[in-house]
């Protein structure tokens, strides 16, 4: 009886990591100092869908530059055809990771006092792209996680990948860590500040170069800020699939676990633990008594609730999603084993064509 209340006690380290979620101001202003920079390799469908939605805004960026990494299908012409100027990116010098190549190939051709990063996944709604030229009235770095749009049901599976990515930074605490890091999916930065933490190419072997990046900003004291982007920007990570979606998460799971504040790790190995020994107590109801039968169904529906509480401020996950929580649970943790595996045995992580690591 007592396994159930002590998962509950010990998934409650979650809400520390995300008690003070942190939303952009209600404020406009005009984005004619920003160049905006969207990186792409094969994002046909994904470019248009985020190019449409800059066409819907109040008002337009000095530029929109489209970092044509190498793509092998209509990325250059889509993105030309709805008004971006395509750059063709170059062949990557040894030593360099695709997308930080063509974030730096970006900043080199941009001219604007501010650069925006936007991943081609991406898409700002309505009065989204004002909302952030208003963050420019302070010369610090900006970031925004994106809100995820899920449409498809496996694309649920996301949902303790996208609560631990945000629980992760240790942003949203109420005493959040020192540490830092920015979102690699939306970046607001200085074009000095950018020059001044060495731009791309001093994270150009990293795969999940916006936690190095961040440090950079920080050691040279530029002012970094985390923001939720519900209502600003979202993104569709994963229409392709469910081997899409795997192969996704898993290429920066190691990566990720061994740059995260030490304190979010444990609040997020807390929460998990939890779930894994309710789900175990869940597979162990037959057995149980009276009392601890109610005891455990009290605990599996707070936790549910817990986690929705912490999904729906990653995306649009459903309330079923939370309920079957056991379920991405599982799946996360056999992709998570599976990312270690993969280590031990040397196996090398590919995204679009390339080796990453």
């Amino acid at each position: 009886m007592l396994l159930p209340l002590i998962a509950i006690l010990i998934s409650l380290a979650i809400l520390f990591s995300l008690s003070r979620p942190r939303t952009l101001p209600d404020q406009k202003s005009s984005p004619q100092k920003i160049s905006l920079i969207i990186p792409a390799r094969d994002e046909e469908q994904n470019i248009a869908r985020l190019l449409s939605s800059l066409k819907n805004q109040g008002s337009s960026p000095l530029e929109i530059l489209v970092i044509d990494d190498q793509s092998t299908d209509r990325t250059a012409t889509v993105s030309h055809d709805l008004g971006a100027t395509v750059i063709a990116g170059k062949e990557m010098p040894p030593g360099w990771k695709g997308k930080t190549w063509a974030c730096q190939q970006g900043a080199d051709a941009a001219s604007g006092d501010w650069f925006l990063y936007l991943d081609a996944d991406t898409l700002l709604l309505p009065d989204g792209l004002a909302k952030i030229a208003a963050l420019t009235a302070e010369k610090a770095t900006h970031s925004i996680c994106p809100y995820h749009r899920v449409v498809k049901p496996y694309e649920q599976l996301s949902a303790y990948f996208n609560a631990i990515t945000l629980a992760g930074v240790d942003a949203f605490a109420l005493t959040p860590s020192a540490q830092g890091t920015l979102f690699g999916q939306v970046l607001l930065i200085h074009r000095d500040h950018y020059h001044q933490a060495g731009g791309h190419e001093a994270v150009k072997d990293e795969i999940l170069e916006n936690f190095q990046f961040a440090r950079l900003l920080k050691n040279n004291d530029v002012k970094v800020h985390l923001y939720l982007g519900k209502g600003i920007v979202e993104m569709r990570m994963f229409p392709e699939g469910l081997a899409q979606l795997a192969n996704s998460w898993k290429k920066g799971f190691l990566a990720g676990a061994a740059q995260s504040p030490k304190r979010a790790l444990l609040t997020t190995s807390l929460w998990l633990t939890g779930g894994m020994i309710l789900a175990i107590s869940l597979a162990l109801l037959p057995f149980l008594g009276f009392l601890s039968l109610k005891v455990t169904l009290a605990s599996y529906f707070a936790y549910s609730l817990l986690s929705f509480h912490c999904f729906r401020l990653a995306g649009n996950f459903s309330f079923l999603t939370a309920l079957l929580f056991p379920v991405p649970l599982l799946f996360y943790q056999t992709l998570f084993f599976k990312a270690l595996l993969d280590k031990k045995k040397g196996v090398k992580s590919t995204w679009k064509g390339r080796t990453l690591n």
